[in-house]
């Protein structure tokens, strides 16, 4: 009876560790939270269209131009990042 209840709680075990390993593959990596805390300071000074400089995650230098799309807080978006949502969709 003890190496059933063993057999069948290690079963169990393995079951809900798979099943949490499949849910956990499902979810999104991360939300996107809006432009970086260090593209934000970059224009904390300027105006929509100033040209802009931050240091990125791997150290490297940026480059870009303020924004502030969509009414949202005025932030330095490097050249060549993503693309502008488009407002008329047609």
């Amino acid at each position: 009876m003890n190496r059933s209840l063993i057999a069948l709680s290690a079963t169990l075990f393995l079951i809900g560790a798979a099943y949490a390993e499949s849910d956990q593959e499902n979810k999104p990596r991360r939300e996107h939270r809006g432009p970086p805390e260090v593209a934000l300071e970059a224009c904390s000074t300027s105006v929509q269209g100033d040209p802009c400089s931050f240091e990125g995650r791997r150290g490297d230098a940026l480059e870009g131009t303020c924004e502030a799309p969509d009414d949202k807080p005025l932030a330095c978006r490097p050249e060549g990042g993503p693309p502008k949502r488009q407002l008329d969709r047609e």
